[in-house]
């Protein structure tokens, strides 16, 4: 019977002792959590920026860190940055946005050049 209750106690150590490998460190459940809350973040603010009818977000990338949002690319104007800016501060969970939007020039047709000939032709 001794080797029965020694057998037994061995194994709830064995037990216990896998069960406690089993559990995440509190660093490390908090940090994977703040991940996907990052990722969460970061993926609604991408959704509401394509369906708003003010912003193209096509051209925009959206980064998430602790709740601190990165916009970055390319917009049309400087008022489709700031509606940008404005959509993301909306988002639940959001706690800061950095605005690294850059306006796109507007290409002009360059100017015809003057001539430096005056129509005569050289001899």
């Amino acid at each position: 019977m001794t080797r029965n209750t020694r057998n037994l106690g061995v194994l709830l150590c064995l037990l216990c002792a896998a069960l406690l490998a089993a559990c995440p460190d509190d660093r490390m459940s908090q940090n994977t959590t703040e991940v996907g809350d990052d990722s969460l973040i970061a993926n609604k603010v991408t959704m509401a920026l394509s369906s708003d009818t003010q912003v193209h977000g096509r051209g925009m990338r959206v980064e998430s860190a602790q709740g601190v949002l990165a916009l970055t690319g390319v917009v049309a104007s400087a008022a489709e940055a700031q509606r940008a800016v404005q959509i993301a501060q909306q988002v639940k969970g959001v706690k800061a946005v950095h605005n690294r939007l850059r306006v796109q020039e507007e290409r002009s047709e360059p100017a015809p050049r003057p001539s430096s000939s005056s129509g005569k032709t050289r001899q």
